[in-house]
């Protein structure tokens, strides 16, 4: 694919995204999300997610808008009849109630799940997302996470694929 471009050529540089505790709540990543939309003045620039991080401040995570939305559907559970009518639906919606403070680790994707080196090539990007199901891949170099690639970021390069 794409004539020898790597996934760092590609990539979204890390410092590019918003970051939130991993230990801060669902609801605060919807704001910091919220505020990355508009990032520098503009409406509607800012990624679909911001990267969660620990208490030093390393990268552990990404939290996307599909994965808040997820979290969002669990809520919808509590309300749904049918689900309440299941024998265990009693019980899944009473820990729900008791856990309803959702942390960003709850829902993240952990950073190395889904990992490309800094010098790999477009196959492997896309060979990675679709073993391990992702939208996002973290790319490394020397150990450090310094970028993520997205479906966006590899389907703009590909056609280079095709000329």
């Amino acid at each position: 694919m794409a004539a020898g471009k790597t996934a760092e050529q590609i990539m979204v540089p890390l410092n590019d995204y918003n970051t939130i505790s991993e230990n801060a709540t669902v609801y605060d990543a919807i704001k910091v999300l919220k505020e990355s939309f508009h990032r520098d003045g503009r409406a509607w620039y800012g990624h679909r997610s911001v990267i969660a991080t620990d208490a030093k401040g390393q990268p552990t995570g990404i939290l996307t808008l599909r994965g808040i939305l997820q979290a969002a559907g669990l809520r919808d559970m509590e309300k749904d009849l049918d689900f309440k009518t299941e024998s265990w639906g009693w019980y899944y919606i009473k820990r729900l109630r008791e856990e309803s403070r959702l942390s960003v680790r709850d829902v993240m994707q952990p950073l190395r799940l889904a990992q490309v080196r800094a010098q790999d090539g477009l196959t492997d990007v896309a060979r990675v997302m679709l073993k391990n199901k992702v939208n996002s891949v973290s790319v490394s170099k020397n150990g450090k996470t310094i970028g993520i690639v997205r479906p966006i970021d590899v389907f703009m390069a590909v056609d280079e694929y095709f000329e």
